[in-house]
């Protein structure tokens, strides 16, 4: 509700004073009292409705600057899509830089892939665990046959066949394991030193 509303909600004993507005002891009159509080009110609600003109007209206002912003960021982006700008400086010369600083060479002359002992230990925890399962399955099945076929382990106890093809089992699971091990540490060396990518380490291994 404005206060021209509540205006007129107001009875008019309430805005004449009790007592004498003049200094001669006479009361004022109530028409020339009625005139004044409508003029104060009317002043009132065309203040309130200047301010409420003026905070729309600075959001506008407001809104109309952020469009533009918007509007020329995104001319500048589609001007130089390819070479962002940094500090008002050309940052490809930056990214060169860093570039050169990634791919330096080693001893050998080459730019290889960072050492890493975490990924040493799992190339050789892998290549070891694969060689130890695929040699222990070869040596098991070697192992039965060689035993099927002696006429020696024939005649034998199950105790002396069984342990002969235990022996025969982590005797071949240790061989393929440390070979597998050492193979994997071997390849991981020459990604660190030389990097051949993934051809070259298909083609080598």
């Amino acid at each position: 509700m404005s206060s021209w509303d509540r205006s007129r909600s107001i009875p008019w004993t309430r805005a004449i004073p009790a007592a004498p507005a003049t200094t001669t002891g006479e009361k004022e009159d109530v028409d020339l009292m009625k005139e004044r509080v409508w003029r104060d009110l009317a002043r009132e609600a065309a203040n309130e409705e200047k301010e409420v003109e003026e905070s729309k007209w600075q959001h506008q206002q407001q809104q109309q600057l952020v469009n533009n912003g918007e509007s020329s960021m995104d001319m500048t982006q589609q001007s130089s899509p390819s070479q962002p700008l940094v500090g008002g400086v050309n940052s490809s010369a930056s990214i060169a830089s860093t570039t050169t600083k990634q791919e330096e060479v080693n001893f050998l002359g080459y730019a290889g892939r960072p050492y890493q002992t975490s990924d040493l230990l799992r190339n050789l925890a892998f290549g070891a665990t694969i060689g130890s399962i695929t040699g222990m399955c070869f040596g098991f099945m070697d192992s039965i046959r060689s035993a099927s076929s002696s006429d020696l382990l024939k005649s034998a106890s199950r105790s002396a066949q069984g342990k002969f093809v235990f022996q025969g089992t982590y005797r071949s699971g240790m061989f393929f394991g440390a070979f597998f091990g050492a193979f994997h540490t071997v390849k991981y060396a020459t990604r660190v030193l030389v990097d051949p990518g993934d051809g070259g380490e298909i083609a080598v291994g």
